[in-house]
Protein backbone atom coordinates (compact mmCIF):
# COMPACT_ATOMS: atom_id res chain seq x y z
CA UNK A 1 0.00 0.00 0.00
CA UNK A 2 1.62 3.11 -1.05
CA UNK A 3 1.75 6.18 1.14
CA UNK A 4 1.19 9.77 -0.07
CA UNK A 5 5.04 11.88 0.47
CA UNK A 6 4.96 14.25 3.38
CA UNK A 7 6.57 16.63 1.85
CA UNK A 8 6.28 17.12 -1.95
CA UNK A 9 8.50 20.07 -4.01
CA UNK A 10 8.40 21.47 -7.30
CA UNK A 11 10.92 23.06 -9.29
CA UNK A 12 9.53 24.90 -11.89
CA UNK A 13 12.08 27.01 -14.81
CA UNK A 14 11.01 28.58 -17.40
CA UNK A 15 12.65 27.80 -20.53
CA UNK A 16 15.31 30.25 -22.24
CA UNK A 17 13.29 33.05 -21.10
CA UNK A 18 14.38 36.09 -22.23
CA UNK A 19 14.64 34.49 -25.83
CA UNK A 20 11.31 32.70 -25.65
CA UNK A 21 9.56 35.97 -24.98
CA UNK A 22 11.12 37.52 -27.62
CA UNK A 23 10.25 34.72 -30.50
CA UNK A 24 6.60 34.70 -28.84
CA UNK A 25 6.46 38.53 -29.26
CA UNK A 26 7.34 38.61 -32.65
CA UNK A 27 6.55 35.10 -34.50
CA UNK A 28 9.25 35.75 -37.83
CA UNK A 29 11.94 34.60 -34.61
CA UNK A 30 10.31 31.32 -34.05
CA UNK A 31 13.26 28.70 -35.18
CA UNK A 32 15.71 31.04 -35.47
CA UNK A 33 18.80 31.53 -32.99
CA UNK A 34 18.03 34.50 -31.04
CA UNK A 35 20.62 36.12 -28.87
CA UNK A 36 19.85 38.56 -26.14
CA UNK A 37 22.22 40.75 -24.59
CA UNK A 38 25.06 43.43 -25.90
CA UNK A 39 25.45 44.06 -29.58
CA UNK A 40 27.67 42.62 -32.05
CA UNK A 41 31.06 44.88 -32.68
CA UNK A 42 30.40 46.40 -29.10
CA UNK A 43 31.71 44.94 -25.86
CA UNK A 44 29.79 43.04 -23.51
CA UNK A 45 28.31 39.24 -23.32
CA UNK A 46 25.65 37.32 -24.19
CA UNK A 47 22.91 37.73 -21.34
CA UNK A 48 20.86 34.56 -23.02
CA UNK A 49 20.45 32.64 -25.64
CA UNK A 50 17.46 30.29 -27.41
CA UNK A 51 17.81 26.37 -27.97
CA UNK A 52 18.61 27.54 -31.53
CA UNK A 53 21.59 29.30 -30.74
CA UNK A 54 23.02 27.22 -27.96
CA UNK A 55 23.54 24.17 -30.91
CA UNK A 56 26.61 26.67 -31.73
CA UNK A 57 27.55 26.60 -28.57
CA UNK A 58 26.63 29.81 -27.63
CA UNK A 59 25.49 30.60 -23.64
CA UNK A 60 25.36 33.32 -21.07
CA UNK A 61 28.52 35.09 -20.39
CA UNK A 62 29.64 34.29 -23.36
CA UNK A 63 31.66 37.43 -24.81
CA UNK A 64 29.20 39.08 -27.57
CA UNK A 65 31.42 38.93 -30.38
CA UNK A 66 32.76 35.45 -29.54
CA UNK A 67 29.19 34.45 -29.68
CA UNK A 68 28.85 36.59 -33.17
CA UNK A 69 31.53 34.41 -34.54
CA UNK A 70 29.90 31.10 -33.82
CA UNK A 71 26.99 32.48 -35.23
CA UNK A 72 26.77 35.81 -37.27
CA UNK A 73 23.81 34.84 -38.70
CA UNK A 74 21.85 34.93 -35.18
CA UNK A 75 19.21 37.66 -34.50
CA UNK A 76 21.00 39.92 -31.81
CA UNK A 77 18.56 41.99 -29.54
CA UNK A 78 19.24 43.56 -26.60
CA UNK A 79 17.38 43.15 -23.39
CA UNK A 80 13.79 44.41 -22.83
CA UNK A 81 14.62 43.77 -19.00
CA UNK A 82 11.07 46.07 -17.97
CA UNK A 83 8.88 43.16 -20.69
CA UNK A 84 11.16 40.59 -18.99
CA UNK A 85 9.87 41.31 -15.27
CA UNK A 86 6.29 41.96 -16.35
CA UNK A 87 6.01 38.66 -17.64
CA UNK A 88 7.84 37.03 -14.41
CA UNK A 89 4.74 38.61 -12.80
CA UNK A 90 2.70 36.54 -14.52
CA UNK A 91 4.24 33.61 -13.97
CA UNK A 92 4.64 34.18 -9.98
CA UNK A 93 0.89 34.71 -10.50
CA UNK A 94 0.27 31.59 -12.24
CA UNK A 95 2.11 29.46 -9.77
CA UNK A 96 0.45 31.10 -6.77
CA UNK A 97 -2.73 29.90 -8.14
CA UNK A 98 -1.74 26.13 -7.53
CA UNK A 99 0.27 26.85 -4.32
CA UNK A 100 0.55 30.15 -1.73
CA UNK A 101 4.07 28.59 -0.44
CA UNK A 102 6.40 30.08 -3.19
CA UNK A 103 10.23 31.15 -3.13
CA UNK A 104 11.00 33.06 -6.08
CA UNK A 105 14.64 32.64 -6.98
CA UNK A 106 14.69 34.71 -9.84
CA UNK A 107 13.21 36.63 -12.47
CA UNK A 108 12.58 32.82 -14.24
CA UNK A 109 12.31 30.05 -12.19
CA UNK A 110 10.88 29.40 -8.22
CA UNK A 111 10.38 26.79 -5.70
CA UNK A 112 6.36 25.68 -4.92
CA UNK A 113 5.84 23.67 -1.97
CA UNK A 114 3.24 21.24 -3.05
CA UNK A 115 2.53 19.47 0.13
CA UNK A 116 -1.29 18.84 0.59
CA UNK A 117 -2.53 19.81 -2.57
CA UNK A 118 -3.19 16.36 -3.46
CA UNK A 119 -7.24 16.12 -2.66
CA UNK A 120 -7.22 19.76 -4.45
CA UNK A 121 -5.23 19.68 -7.60
CA UNK A 122 -4.34 15.64 -7.53
CA UNK A 123 -1.21 13.79 -7.41
CA UNK A 124 2.12 15.76 -8.09
CA UNK A 125 2.26 14.63 -11.52
CA UNK A 126 -1.23 15.49 -12.74
CA UNK A 127 -0.84 19.03 -10.89
CA UNK A 128 2.70 19.77 -12.98
CA UNK A 129 0.85 19.04 -15.95
CA UNK A 130 -1.57 21.14 -15.65
CA UNK A 131 0.72 23.89 -14.16
CA UNK A 132 2.82 23.22 -17.12
CA UNK A 133 -0.43 23.61 -19.36
CA UNK A 134 -1.64 26.83 -17.82
CA UNK A 135 1.78 28.46 -18.16
CA UNK A 136 1.81 27.71 -21.88
CA UNK A 137 -2.19 28.53 -22.68
CA UNK A 138 -1.72 31.71 -20.70
CA UNK A 139 1.49 32.98 -21.64
CA UNK A 140 2.30 31.03 -24.79
CA UNK A 141 5.69 30.09 -23.31
CA UNK A 142 6.99 27.15 -21.55
CA UNK A 143 8.62 25.67 -18.75
CA UNK A 144 10.55 22.72 -17.20
CA UNK A 145 9.26 21.42 -14.21
CA UNK A 146 10.72 19.01 -11.46
CA UNK A 147 8.93 16.87 -8.82
CA UNK A 148 10.90 15.43 -5.31
CA UNK A 149 11.06 15.27 -1.86
CA UNK A 150 13.93 18.27 -1.25
CA UNK A 151 14.55 21.88 -3.14
CA UNK A 152 18.19 20.17 -4.31
CA UNK A 153 16.38 17.51 -6.20
CA UNK A 154 13.75 19.01 -7.20
CA UNK A 155 16.04 21.55 -9.17
CA UNK A 156 18.43 18.94 -9.99
CA UNK A 157 14.92 17.09 -11.97
CA UNK A 158 13.99 20.55 -13.68
CA UNK A 159 17.25 20.48 -15.50
CA UNK A 160 16.80 16.85 -17.21
CA UNK A 161 14.22 17.24 -19.48
CA UNK A 162 14.38 20.83 -20.74
CA UNK A 163 12.81 22.23 -22.79
CA UNK A 164 9.03 21.84 -21.37
CA UNK A 165 9.81 18.84 -19.41
CA UNK A 166 8.31 17.07 -16.38
CA UNK A 167 10.38 15.19 -14.03
CA UNK A 168 9.52 12.81 -11.19
CA UNK A 169 12.73 12.50 -8.65
CA UNK A 170 12.58 9.33 -6.55
CA UNK A 171 10.67 9.91 -2.90
CA UNK A 172 12.51 6.74 -0.81
CA UNK A 173 16.31 6.96 0.24
CA UNK A 174 17.64 3.93 -1.60
CA UNK A 175 16.60 4.89 -4.97
CA UNK A 176 17.45 8.43 -4.68
CA UNK A 177 21.14 7.30 -4.16
CA UNK A 178 20.80 5.35 -7.18
CA UNK A 179 19.61 7.87 -8.92
CA UNK A 180 22.05 10.18 -8.25
CA UNK A 181 25.10 8.17 -9.11
CA UNK A 182 25.68 8.31 -12.35
CA UNK A 183 25.55 12.30 -12.22
CA UNK A 184 28.68 14.00 -12.54
CA UNK A 185 29.79 15.59 -9.13
CA UNK A 186 29.43 19.40 -10.89
CA UNK A 187 25.90 18.84 -10.63
CA UNK A 188 25.68 19.04 -7.23
CA UNK A 189 24.98 22.77 -5.39
CA UNK A 190 27.89 24.23 -4.66
CA UNK A 191 30.30 22.55 -6.55
CA UNK A 192 32.45 24.76 -8.72
CA UNK A 193 35.66 24.31 -10.82
CA UNK A 194 37.74 24.88 -7.85
CA UNK A 195 35.63 21.93 -5.54
CA UNK A 196 35.82 19.45 -8.44
CA UNK A 197 39.52 20.11 -8.95
CA UNK A 198 40.04 19.43 -5.32
CA UNK A 199 37.40 16.57 -5.61
CA UNK A 200 39.33 14.82 -8.32
CA UNK A 201 42.73 13.87 -5.99
CA UNK A 202 40.43 11.64 -4.41
CA UNK A 203 39.23 10.15 -7.85
CA UNK A 204 35.90 11.85 -7.42
CA UNK A 205 34.34 12.71 -10.75
CA UNK A 206 30.72 11.24 -10.53
CA UNK A 207 28.16 11.18 -7.38
CA UNK A 208 28.71 7.48 -7.26
CA UNK A 209 32.76 8.58 -6.17
CA UNK A 210 31.67 11.33 -3.63
CA UNK A 211 29.21 8.65 -1.99
CA UNK A 212 32.13 6.40 -1.45
CA UNK A 213 33.37 9.03 0.88
CA UNK A 214 32.88 9.33 4.43
CA UNK A 215 31.84 12.82 6.26
CA UNK A 216 34.78 12.60 8.09
CA UNK A 217 36.60 12.45 5.14
CA UNK A 218 34.76 15.00 3.41
CA UNK A 219 34.74 17.46 6.41
CA UNK A 220 38.17 16.86 6.95
CA UNK A 221 39.33 18.45 3.43
CA UNK A 222 36.61 20.54 2.62
CA UNK A 223 35.32 21.77 6.29
CA UNK A 224 31.32 22.36 7.26
CA UNK A 225 31.38 22.43 2.96
CA UNK A 226 32.52 19.26 3.24
CA UNK A 227 29.56 17.91 5.57
CA UNK A 228 27.05 19.66 3.05
CA UNK A 229 28.64 17.29 0.21
CA UNK A 230 28.30 14.08 2.34
CA UNK A 231 24.46 14.80 2.63
CA UNK A 232 23.39 16.20 -1.06
CA UNK A 233 25.30 13.23 -2.65
CA UNK A 234 22.78 11.67 -0.84
CA UNK A 235 19.57 13.82 -1.42
CA UNK A 236 19.32 15.12 1.96
CA UNK A 237 18.16 18.67 2.05
CA UNK A 238 16.37 20.28 4.61
CA UNK A 239 15.55 23.30 3.55
CA UNK A 240 12.01 24.58 3.91
CA UNK A 241 10.64 27.02 0.94
CA UNK A 242 10.87 30.37 1.92
CA UNK A 243 7.89 32.71 0.84
CA UNK A 244 10.48 35.71 2.13
CA UNK A 245 13.37 34.45 0.05
CA UNK A 246 12.40 36.19 -3.13
CA UNK A 247 14.67 37.98 -6.09
CA UNK A 248 17.65 37.99 -4.09
CA UNK A 249 19.06 41.51 -5.77
CA UNK A 250 18.24 43.57 -9.02
CA UNK A 251 20.95 45.16 -10.82
CA UNK A 252 21.94 46.72 -14.31
CA UNK A 253 25.44 46.49 -16.11
CA UNK A 254 26.87 48.76 -19.14
CA UNK A 255 29.81 47.64 -20.71
CA UNK A 256 31.56 51.02 -22.72
CA UNK A 257 32.13 50.33 -25.80
CA UNK A 258 35.75 51.41 -25.49
CA UNK A 259 37.81 52.53 -21.67
CA UNK A 260 35.82 55.20 -20.50
CA UNK A 261 37.96 58.04 -19.26
CA UNK A 262 35.03 60.72 -18.80
CA UNK A 263 34.12 61.14 -15.46
CA UNK A 264 30.65 62.64 -16.75
CA UNK A 265 29.83 59.93 -18.78
CA UNK A 266 30.13 57.44 -15.27
CA UNK A 267 27.89 59.52 -13.93
CA UNK A 268 25.40 59.64 -16.86
CA UNK A 269 25.69 56.01 -16.84
CA UNK A 270 24.69 55.71 -13.42
CA UNK A 271 21.51 57.80 -13.79
CA UNK A 272 20.18 55.90 -16.76
CA UNK A 273 20.90 52.48 -15.08
CA UNK A 274 19.59 53.67 -11.50
CA UNK A 275 16.56 55.03 -13.67
CA UNK A 276 16.27 50.90 -14.79
CA UNK A 277 16.85 49.41 -11.49
CA UNK A 278 14.24 51.33 -9.80
CA UNK A 279 11.39 50.36 -12.44
CA UNK A 280 12.10 46.86 -11.90
CA UNK A 281 12.03 46.93 -8.34
CA UNK A 282 8.68 49.25 -8.39
CA UNK A 283 7.53 46.39 -10.72
CA UNK A 284 8.30 43.41 -8.87
CA UNK A 285 6.79 45.37 -4.98
CA UNK A 286 10.14 45.27 -3.84
CA UNK A 287 11.97 48.18 -2.07
CA UNK A 288 15.68 47.32 -1.14
CA UNK A 289 17.66 48.75 2.00
CA UNK A 290 21.31 48.53 0.10
CA UNK A 291 22.54 49.66 -2.84
CA UNK A 292 25.43 48.98 -4.58
CA UNK A 293 27.90 49.40 -7.79
CA UNK A 294 30.00 47.17 -9.37
CA UNK A 295 32.86 48.54 -12.04
CA UNK A 296 35.19 46.37 -14.24
CA UNK A 297 38.85 48.27 -14.77
CA UNK A 298 40.40 47.50 -18.21
CA UNK A 299 42.73 44.75 -16.53
CA UNK A 300 38.92 42.83 -16.44
CA UNK A 301 39.25 42.88 -12.45
CA UNK A 302 35.71 43.88 -10.90
CA UNK A 303 35.11 45.47 -7.75
CA UNK A 304 31.59 45.83 -6.16
CA UNK A 305 30.78 49.00 -3.01
CA UNK A 306 28.02 49.05 -1.53
CA UNK A 307 25.41 51.12 1.25
CA UNK A 308 22.95 50.17 3.30
CA UNK A 309 19.71 53.18 3.93
CA UNK A 310 17.93 54.19 7.30
CA UNK A 311 14.55 53.06 5.23
CA UNK A 312 14.06 51.27 2.09
CA UNK A 313 13.50 52.58 -1.45
CA UNK A 314 12.72 52.01 -5.12
CA UNK A 315 13.08 55.20 -6.22
CA UNK A 316 15.88 56.09 -8.83
CA UNK A 317 16.80 59.71 -7.33
CA UNK A 318 17.94 57.52 -4.28
CA UNK A 319 19.63 55.11 -6.03
CA UNK A 320 21.31 57.19 -8.12
CA UNK A 321 22.65 59.64 -4.98
CA UNK A 322 24.06 57.13 -3.12
CA UNK A 323 25.30 55.21 -5.82
CA UNK A 324 27.40 58.49 -7.01
CA UNK A 325 28.53 58.99 -3.60
CA UNK A 326 29.67 54.95 -3.88
CA UNK A 327 31.25 55.81 -7.02
CA UNK A 328 33.20 59.54 -6.40
CA UNK A 329 34.71 57.29 -2.89
CA UNK A 330 36.46 55.08 -5.66
CA UNK A 331 37.08 57.88 -8.89
CA UNK A 332 40.53 59.29 -7.65
CA UNK A 333 41.79 55.95 -7.98
CA UNK A 334 40.11 54.87 -11.43
CA UNK A 335 41.44 56.38 -14.37
CA UNK A 336 39.29 54.72 -16.60
CA UNK A 337 36.39 51.73 -16.46
CA UNK A 338 35.48 49.43 -18.69
CA UNK A 339 31.95 48.33 -16.69
CA UNK A 340 29.50 50.33 -14.69
CA UNK A 341 26.64 48.83 -12.59
CA UNK A 342 24.04 49.53 -10.26
CA UNK A 343 21.80 47.34 -8.05
CA UNK A 344 19.92 47.14 -5.32
CA UNK A 345 19.35 44.50 -2.67
CA UNK A 346 18.32 43.67 1.30
CA UNK A 347 14.62 44.02 0.35
CA UNK A 348 11.84 44.89 2.00
CA UNK A 349 7.96 44.14 0.63
CA UNK A 350 7.14 47.50 -2.01
CA UNK A 351 5.27 49.40 0.52
CA UNK A 352 4.74 53.14 0.72
CA UNK A 353 8.11 53.85 2.94
CA UNK A 354 6.96 57.86 2.69
CA UNK A 355 4.42 56.80 4.94
CA UNK A 356 6.86 55.74 7.52
CA UNK A 357 8.84 58.52 8.06
CA UNK A 358 9.53 59.63 4.38
CA UNK A 359 8.81 63.49 3.79
CA UNK A 360 6.54 65.48 1.26
CA UNK A 361 9.27 65.24 -0.90
CA UNK A 362 9.81 61.58 -0.93
CA UNK A 363 6.47 61.61 -2.06
CA UNK A 364 6.38 64.05 -4.63
CA UNK A 365 9.27 62.01 -6.44
CA UNK A 366 7.63 58.60 -6.01
CA UNK A 367 4.84 60.11 -7.86
CA UNK A 368 7.07 61.92 -10.39
CA UNK A 369 8.72 58.24 -11.15
CA UNK A 370 5.74 56.02 -11.14
CA UNK A 371 4.04 58.60 -13.51
CA UNK A 372 7.16 58.02 -15.90
CA UNK A 373 6.51 54.00 -15.66
CA UNK A 374 3.25 55.19 -16.87
CA UNK A 375 4.40 56.50 -19.53
CA UNK A 376 7.29 54.46 -21.22
CA UNK A 377 5.37 51.58 -20.57
CA UNK A 378 2.59 52.78 -23.05
CA UNK A 379 5.25 54.67 -25.43
CA UNK A 380 8.55 52.85 -25.04
CA UNK A 381 11.70 53.61 -22.90
CA UNK A 382 12.52 56.78 -24.94
CA UNK A 383 9.44 58.44 -24.84
CA UNK A 384 10.46 60.44 -21.39
CA UNK A 385 14.22 61.11 -19.99
CA UNK A 386 15.61 62.67 -17.87
CA UNK A 387 17.54 66.20 -18.49
CA UNK A 388 21.11 64.61 -17.84
CA UNK A 389 20.47 61.85 -19.88
CA UNK A 390 19.26 64.56 -22.88
CA UNK A 391 22.42 66.51 -22.17
CA UNK A 392 24.41 63.13 -22.60
CA UNK A 393 22.84 62.10 -25.84
CA UNK A 394 24.13 63.41 -29.19
CA UNK A 395 22.34 65.35 -31.28
CA UNK A 396 20.96 63.21 -34.46
CA UNK A 397 20.64 64.78 -38.01
CA UNK A 398 17.31 64.73 -39.10
CA UNK A 399 16.79 62.26 -42.27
Amino acid sequence: MSTEPSRVIFHVDMDAFFTSIEQRDNPVLKGKPVIVGALPGNRGVVAAASYEARTFGIHSAMPINQAHSRCPQGVYLKPRMNVYTAVSGEVMTILRSFSPVIEQVSVDEAFMDMSGTRKLLGPPRKAAEMLSKRIREKLNLTASIGIAPNKFLAKLASDMNKPCGITDAPFDAESIIRWLAPLSVSRIWGVGTKTRQALEPLGVTTIADLQGLSAEQLQKRFGKGGVDLYYLCRGIDYRDVDVHDTIKSISREHTFSRDSFDKEEWRRTLLSLSGDVAKQARQAQVAGRTVFITFRTPDFKRYTRQTTLALPTDLAKHLYENALLLLEKESAGLASLRLLGVGITNFDSGIQTELFGGDAETGTWSASEKAMDMITERFGDCAIMRGAEIRGTKKKKPV
